[in-house]
């Protein structure tokens, strides 16, 4: 098996999603959401097949094997919870905070998103709405001034030293 580039994995998961909606997916289908021809998504779905993601009838439908199915999902998941991230801790807006989600979700190591998660889930433990911090670090991007942030938190305990670097 040779290894999943960002290109194969974004075509996993085109075909995962078009599964979900259409149960019958072809090249074609492929070729118009990935805005391609044809032979470009002939070409990708070879490797694919070659990989053991996806099977083909002959000049017919194609479908993810039980490999390929689970790691579309998995890329799904990765995908969603950056954006998530992108969306609900950084504010970006929608469009931009999915592109950037899909930008990253090829590249991100497994330890980065299990941190990820790991915040996400910790900013939903938090019994405020949106937590103070949250607030000072969004008037900060806003305002340019971090000064509010002394008021939420312990911050004189991590204060920077002033004679270090």
């Amino acid at each position: 098996m040779s290894g999943l580039t960002p290109r194969k994995e974004d075509y996993l998961k085109t075909i995962f999603k078009l599964s979900e909606r259409n149960k019958a997916v072809r090249i074609k289908d492929i070729a118009q959401v990935m805005g391609v021809r044809a032979p470009t998504v002939v070409g990708i779905i070879a490797m694919l097949k070659e990989d053991g993601y996806v099977n083909q009838e002959p000049y017919g439908y194609l479908e993810l094997t039980d490999m390929g199915r689970e790691k579309a999902k998995a890329l799904i998941q990765r995908e969603q919870l950056i954006n998530r991230f992108f969306e609900y801790v950084l504010e970006l807006p929608s469009k931009e905070a999915k592109e950037n989600a899909c930008a990253i979700e090829h590249y991100i190591s497994p330890s980065c998103l299990d941190r990820f998660v790991a915040f996400i889930e910790f900013l939903h433990t938090c019994p405020y709405d949106k937590p103070k911090f949250l607030e000072h670090f969004r008037q900060f991007v806003s305002t340019g001034n971090g000064s509010a942030c002394v008021t939420c938190c312990s911050c004189d305990m991590y204060k920077k030293d002033e004679g270090s670097n």
